[in-house]
């Protein structure tokens, strides 16, 4: 009986032993999220409220209006999203963009435009376009048929010479830098920027344990400044102009979603918009679900919201009219720049060159010759540290301030970053597309 009672004792110990591990390996697992509801999202919050107000309005250098938008984006047509006009806007007003260039996946090898949205709604321009499976973003402008079994490369062609726009996306992928006709690349894309995560546990353990009003420091979170893609279009704009663009790449479709049907069914939607089940309501559902929002949704569990896609990198485009068509000849002009929204807005940010007399001679994007540019000049809304690049070399680094001058000495092609401090951290806000001096 002794060495039984033993026994059960030592079982007892191993039980609350396993039991006290579980749990220290639970609190480890959920520790870094716990850390980041309690402590450093907070934290950055308060950074970046001292940030706001440190705002001073630049003078206005660039005689021309900027306008603010968003480039591949994906909505219902898109297999893996079911993005609809109300949650769109309602993310695009929000976020106050001012155009939105989709880049729906293609349903046929014959891709008839237009298609899906297109026009303006409620003052937002929307131009529709494709992301094809290559890394080829396309939008025609025009009323056409794209037929897919053409070869990339005549397809780029006919686009562009029918005044479309043709821009690669997912920079990391391999594609044909060489061609000639191709306008712009992603300089930035967020699902890029989800490549290098260790798996997607973590991250959605961060969204389980932090609440929504957090959910742009856990887009953040994810940021790496994907500096091998920078090079490479340096490396590119010392041949042609290639403009660069941000991808905000927003699907709204990694979340957890339930509806009832109109035959009163349940639909349950999962990651990439795919349906798991469509059934007749348990207890499960009925427990879970609860009214209809106005987007027809009784459950709602999400990750990547358009607000936030919307609000994470931005395009800001110089341009004189606000039509689609002007601001796509603007972002051909590389009249644009790239903003990381979620830390500040962009408005009011300016890179132009100025002659002998200090009178503007060209802006971002533009050429310019030597004997035209005798200085450099960038304008910021917020005190931010300024690094010049030549020919894809770092040149200059400024320490904190509100505008910036340079002599212009050598022939080249300069850009600017503009770097924020967010707690005792200087992360880039600004990309420019360069100013060419000849």
């Amino acid at each position: 009986m002794r060495g039984k009672s033993g026994i059960l004792k030592w079982l007892k110990y191993l039980f609350l032993g396993a039991i006290v591990l579980l749990l220290l390996l639970i609190l480890v697992k959920i520790s870094p999220a716990l850390w980041n509801r309690w402590v450093t999202y907070p934290g950055l919050e308060q950074a970046r409220n001292e940030l706001w107000q440190q705002y001073r309005k630049p003078p206005q250098r660039i005689p021309m209006p900027l306008y603010q938008g968003a480039v591949h984006s994906h909505t219902f047509w898109s297999h893996d999203s079911r993005g609809l006009l109300p949650e769109i806007m309602d993310g695009a007003k929000k976020a106050e963009l001012q155009f939105i260039f989709n880049s729906d996946h293609k349903r046929h090898q014959l891709d008839t435009f237009p298609r899906g949205y297109q026009g303006i709604y409620e003052g937002i321009i929307i131009e529709s376009g494709t992301e094809h499976r290559s890394g080829l973003m396309i939008s025609p402008f025009d009323s056409t048929v794209i037929d897919w079994d053409r070869t990339e490369n005549e397809i780029i062609k006919e686009i562009v010479e029918n005044d479309g726009l043709a821009i690669y996306v997912h920079s990391e992928d391999e594609h044909d830098w060489d061609n000639p006709d191709y306008q712009a690349m992603e300089i930035y894309n967020i699902h890029t920027d989800m490549k290098d995560e260790e798996g997607v546990f973590p991250i959605l353990l961060n969204r389980l344990l932090n609440p929504k009003k957090y959910t742009h420091w856990m887009f953040r979170d994810l940021y790496n400044e994907q500096t091998e893609i920078l090079a490479n279009w340096d490396r590119l704009n010392q041949n042609r102009k290639i403009v660069g663009v941000a991808g905000v790449d927003a699907h709204n479709n990694q979340s957890f979603r339930a509806r009832q049907l109109e035959d009163e069914k349940i639909e349950w939607v999962g990651p990439n918009a795919d349906t798991l089940v469509i059934r007749e309501p348990n207890w499960f559902d009925k427990l879970l679900m609860g009214e209809e929002d106005k987007y027809g949704w009784a459950f709602k569990w999400e990750l990547d919201p358009y607000f936030n896609s919307f609000n994470h990198a931005n395009n800001y485009v110089y341009c004189d009219t606000f039509t689609n068509v002007n601001i796509r000849d603007h972002i051909k002009l590389g009249h644009v720049f790239v903003s990381f929204e979620s830390l500040a807005k962009g408005e009011g940010f300016q890179f132009l060159a100025v002659n002998e007399k200090d009178s503007l001679t060209a802006i971002l994007g533009d050429s310019v010759s030597l004997a035209a540019a005798s200085k450099l000049k960038a304008l910021s809304p917020f005190p931010v540290k300024f690094q010049l690049y030549r020919n894809g070399q770092l040149i200059e680094e400024t320490d904190e301030n509100y505008d910036y001058k340079y002599r212009i000495r050598d022939k080249g092609n300069y850009r600017i970053v503009a770097r924020l401090e967010l707690k005792k951290e200087w992360v880039p806000w600004i990309y420019t597309n360069p100013i060419y001096v000849y």
